[in-house]
């Protein structure tokens, strides 16, 4: 297996052919915004491959010490196989350099229903399988309410990890909607 960085083309195909499908449209930006944010070099979009064929997909914010997950997916012909949680790891090692890589996961407690709130646990304990640590850091975006985790290559205290986390927001949100949809707290 090895990683790639996606350039504009790999990412509008990945785009069309699996993040349309795997993730709500609500929760979807729009292609182009995806692809000015890759231009802007703070966003990092990179596919696992296993020769030529497409097994995961990571597109993540970064700041000078923190990458955000913006969306994450393993292909819907190779799930249960493991390779999210290897993506994870060779992602983690990829990116030493950076003190953590940060997830938003959605609140179970505010889960609509008894279906989702299993589904929104499944999501959480699988990141903490994976290394992940829960935050005491919370956030809500465009009215949709997040806990924080974090996989840590250093030693972290909330705190840096919330700063890093609005560090990022500010940059990949724009003010008018940073203002608007943006609630980040720490408790």
């Amino acid at each position: 297996m090895n990683l790639k960085e996606l350039n504009n083309e790999d990412i509008e195909i990945i785009y069309n052919e699996h993040m349309i499908k795997d993730f709500p449209y609500g929760e979807l930006k729009p292609l182009d915004v995806i692809q000015k944010l890759n231009k802007r070099k703070n966003y990092i979009c990179i596919g696992l491959y296993n020769n030529n064929e497409l097994l995961a997909y990571a597109l993540l914010a970064s700041s000078k010490s923190y990458l955000l997950i913006d969306y994450y997916a393993v292909c819907k012909d190779h799930r249960d196989e493991g390779i999210g949680s290897e993506f994870l790891n060779i992602l983690q090692e990829h990116f030493r350099n950076y003190d953590g890589i940060i997830v938003e996961v959605e609140r179970v407690e505010c889960g609509p229903n008894e279906s989702e709130k299993i589904i929104r646990k499944r999501r959480i304990d699988f990141y903490k399988r994976n290394g992940m640590r829960m935050t005491n850091i919370y956030c809500k975006l465009f009215d949709i309410d997040y806990c924080i985790m974090c996989l840590c290559n250093v030693d972290l205290e909330d705190l840096a990890i919330y700063t890093g986390l609005k560090d990022i927001y500010k940059e990949i949100i724009p003010g008018s909607l940073y203002s608007k949809y943006v609630e980040l707290s720490y408790v």
